[in-house]
């Protein structure tokens, strides 16, 4: 397994480990309103998976214009735990499928944003990205956590090397 393979693999088990300790929290919390970054635990999760979305159709090759007309889909997600469960599992499935065939991690890949500009970078680069990405926002929700009184779930890389 390649180096970038595994570590979306973390990403994806990181993901999992959250999923699974939040499915044991009252189902209101994951609604309840907080001063923070996002204003719901659930609103995170949408930005995790919403973020995963892009970056994968960007590595598709899709533009920026493409991958904005599909962003009302978002919106019908917040406050729906299960439907944020099942299309981040599915975007999970189809992630991994395109890391499997993917020929050359460290190929080239430009991106173009209307703002931004275009960024020469490589697909490995990309995917390093949504796993940093992932962990910050990993860590938004077990901050959030602890200021309703619950802990958290430790999502380390060190973990998933264990169980690994």
């Amino acid at each position: 397994m390649s180096d970038i393979l595994k570590l979306y693999h973390y990403h994806r088990w990181a993901n999992e480990q959250v999923i699974q300790h939040l499915k044991t929290l009252p189902a209101v919390s994951l609604q309840q309103k907080l001063k923070s970054v996002f204003p719901t635990v659930n609103a995170v999760l949408v930005h995790i998976y919403r973020a995963d979305y892009i970056w994968l159709h960007v590595l598709y090759g899709e533009t920026f214009e493409q991958i904005a007309s599909q962003f009302d889909q978002f919106e019908k997600l917040d406050g729906d735990f299960e439907a944020i469960e099942h299309r981040m599992t599915e975007l999970d499935k189809e992630f991994s499928e395109f890391l499997k065939e993917m020929e050359n991690p460290e190929g080239p890949i430009s991106i173009s944003h209307p703002r931004l500009g275009t960024l020469q970078t490589t697909y490995a680069d990309v995917i390093r990205h949504v796993v940093n990405h992932g962990t910050y926002h990993r860590g938004n929700i077990t901050a959030m956590l602890h200021q309703m009184g619950y802990k958290g779930v430790p999502t380390d890389y060190i973990f998933f090397s264990y169980e690994s």
